[in-house]
C-alpha cells in the first residue's frame, strides 16, 4: 500500500512538472490587484520573474512584478499538491492549495539586502550532533526567508522561502538574478 502511494505521488510531481505554465499570479493582480469597473478601461504591466517547480519539485512557485496606478509591487503565488484521504477504495483525489503573497518594492528589496546576511550568519555556525541550526528574516506577516544548517551539510545554493507557513526552496542566484532584474524595471 505505501508503495503505491509512493507511486501515485511520485506520478503526480512528475506530471505537474510537466505541467504547462500555470499563470496563478495573472489570476491573483487580474482580480486583486487591479480595480475594474463597469464602463471604464484599465491597464496595468507585470514583469514575469519566476515560473517552475522548487527545489525537490513537491510545489510550483510563480514570482510576478506588476505596475498598477504609479505602484510597483510583486505577488508570489505558490500551490502544493496532496494526496486527500481516501473516501472509498481506489479514491485517488489529489488537492490543489495555492497561496498568495503581495510584496511591495520595498520587501522586495529588503529580500535581496537580508540574503547575504543571512547566508553570513549560517555559515559561521558549527551544529552539534543532531541540531539543527535556523536564520531567518521576516519580510510580512505571511512571508520569511531562511537559511538552515545542520552538522555536516549546509547549502546557501537554495533559499528557503516560507510562505503562510510552508517551506518553499528556491535556487538562491536564480531568485536574487531575478529579483534584481524586476527592482531595474
Amino acid at each position: 500500500m505505501r508503495r503505491l502511494s509512493f507511486l501515485l505521488v511520485s506520478a503526480i510531481l512528475l506530471l505537474t512538472g510537466c505541467m504547462q505554465t500555470r499563470y496563478i499570479t495573472e489570476r491573483y493582480i487580474k482580480n486583486e490587484v487591479e480595480k475594474h469597473q463597469p464602463n471604464n478601461f484599465s491597464s496595468l504591466k507585470t514583469y514575469s520573474i519566476f515560473k517552475g517547480n522548487t527545489y525537490g519539485g513537491s510545489a510550483y512557485l510563480e514570482f510576478t512584478g506588476y505596475k498598477y496606478l504609479g505602484n510597483k509591487g510583486l505577488v508570489i503565488g505558490a500551490d502544493r499538491y496532496y494526496l486527500a484521504r481516501q473516501k472509498f477504495q481506489g479514491d485517488k483525489t489529489v488537492i490543489a492549495e495555492i497561496e498568495y503573497v503581495q510584496l511591495t518594492i520595498e520587501q522586495c528589496k529588503a529580500i535581496l539586502d537580508n540574503q547575504k546576511i543571512l547566508a553570513d550568519k549560517i555559515k559561521s555556525e558549527k551544529p552539534l550532533i543532531n541540531e539543527e541550526i535556523y536564520h531567518d528574516f521576516t519580510i510580512s506577516d505571511d512571508l520569511f526567508i531562511s537559511y538552515k544548517k545542520a552538522r555536516g551539510s549546509m547549502n546557501v545554493g537554495y533559499m528557503d522561502i516560507w510562505i503562510k507557513g510552508e517551506k518553499y526552496s528556491i535556487l538562491t542566484s536564480t531568485l536574487i538574478t531575478k529579483l534584481n532584474k524586476f527592482i531595474e524595471y
